[in-house]
Parts: structure tokens; C-alpha cells; sequence
């Protein structure tokens, strides 16, 4: 069935799916997670985030980068809105090495093709777990040459392949802001922290003690004794050691 002929989903089939990643360039372990909520449930979540950045963040950006001291109480509490409620939202998340990476032999020599490749397993990721639903896929803004629109079509013709019977399961991709987006600053909250110890930075003599105490508090809650072996596929709070091709 073509794109135009699609039948509009219902606001209550819709989930919302905010994606982010840590950082490319600079370290061994590539995180890319997402913030997964329905529609009609993220209004509650991001009223509840706001308040529970009350006092000490009242207005800017949250994200992994401003962590300290001052602010830590407040980075639990956003932490923990996600924590406390997850029959409502989740958190799903995949990690590969970057050294394993060969773009010379999977990606036309382009790291760009392997980053959104990896985007693109953990949306399909998604979509195997919510299997009712239609999706809403929201990464956070980049500069690239990809088109968020491409990516879609892609997700949704990769689903048809294996007899996904949903009529274009992805309904929208679109690039989002993360300054003016909260949920994807919760993404990048979490990514953050996996990050931070997958790559080494909280054993590092010189390690934010801020960022090292909420890292170990966000996998103490997540009920993770060791993240580089992952969780349960479809825990609610997941994380996912992807293995690359060789």
C-alpha cells in the first residue's frame, strides 16, 4: 500500500519515540537511547520533568554536559520522574564499539552511514516491541546530509520485509531541538551516564564526582550491577550491546 493511501492511526495508537546519542567522535563507546512514551501520556511526562527541575534548574538546557554538584539533586529527581513511572514511560538504548567499526567495508568508507545505521537499529528495535503501535520518531537535531524523511521510509519498508502487517508503522521522523525538547534531554540524561561508564570517565583520576554519583545512581535504579553486559531486551529501562559485523 502506498504512502498516501495509509490510514490515519488514532492519538492512542501513537508513541513518541525521542532519540539521541553521546558523542561520535571523541570516545571508544558510541550510546545511542531513547525516551519511548505514548502520545496522549507526554504532556504528563514533561509537566512532571519541569517541576521536578525545581528549584536548582529552573530554565536552560538539562543535559549530561552541565551535571555539578549544585545541580545534582535536581538531575535525580528528572531521573527519577522516569523511574517512578514506568508502566507510562520507557527508556530504550543500544552501545556499540566504535573501534569494531569498519566503514571502509559496511559504509562506503562514511561514518555517517554507520551512525544512522545504528539509529536506525534502535528505532527497528522499538518497533518490535510496541507492536500495536504507530510511531512518532523524533532524533535530536544534527548537522547531516540524511533527511529524517529518508529514514522513515526505510524503517518502514525494512518492516514490511520481515511481515510487519502495519500500514507504514512509522508515521512521522522528525529532527526536534533538544533545548526546547524535554524528553529528549532525559535521553540525553541517560545516554549520558552509560556513557560515562562504558568509556572509562568515572574511573578517570580527575572524574566530575557529580557525574560519577549520579551514573552509579541512575544503573543502581535501572538494577544494572555491570553495563557493558547489557539488560533484558525488553526491560523497560534497556540497554542493548549491539555486536557488529566483521
Amino acid at each position: 500500500m502506498g504512502d498516501a493511501m495509509r490510514i490515519p492511526a488514532k492519538p492512542e495508537e501513537i508513541v513518541e519515540v525521542y532519540a539521541d546519542e553521546s558523542s561520535q567522535n571523541k570516545h571508544r563507546y558510541l550510546v545511542l537511547g531513547a525516551i519511548v512514551v505514548h502520545l496522549l501520556d507526554t504532556p504528563e511526562l514533561i509537566d512532571a520533568i519541569k517541576k521536578a527541575r525545581l528549584p536548582e534548574l529552573p530554565q536552560g538546557e538539562a543535559k549530561w554536559a552541565k551535571v555539578s554538584k549544585a545541580k545534582l539533586a535536581a538531575y535525580r529527581r528528572m531521573v527519577d520522574v522516569v523511574f517512578d513511572n514506568q508502566h507510562k514511560w520507557h527508556f530504550h538504548s543500544l552501545f556499540v564499539d566504535t573501534t569494531q567499526q569498519d566503514h571502509k567495508k559496511f559504509n562506503d568508507g562514511d561514518s555517517e552511514i554507520g551512525f544512522n545505521k545504528e539509529l536506525y537499529q534502535l528505532a527497528n528495535k522499538v518497533r518490535q516491541l510496541y507492536s500495536k503501535a504507530y510511531f512518532h520518531l523524533y532524533p535530536d537535531y544534527r548537522d547531516t546530509r540524511s533527511l529524517p524523511e529518508d529514514l522513515r521510509q526505510i524503517l518502514c519498508h525494512g518492516a514490511r520485509k520481515r511481515g510487519d502487517t502495519r500500514d507504514w508503522p512509522v508515521r512521522r521522523c522528525q529532527f526536534r531541538d533538544s533545548k526546547r525538547t524535554i524528553p529528549l534531554q532525559v535521553s540525553d540524561i541517560l545516554i549520558g551516564a552509560i556513557a560515562y561508564q562504558l568509556n572509562g570517565h568515572d574511573k578517570a583520576a580527575d572524574a566530575n564526582p557529580a557525574k560519577v554519583e549520579l551514573a552509579k545512581y541512575i544503573m543502581k535504579r535501572a538494577g544494572i550491577a555491570d553495563i557493558t553486559k547489557g539488560t533484558a531486551r525488553a526491560a523497560k529501562f534497556s540497554v542493548w550491546p549491539r555486536k557488529l559485523r566483521k
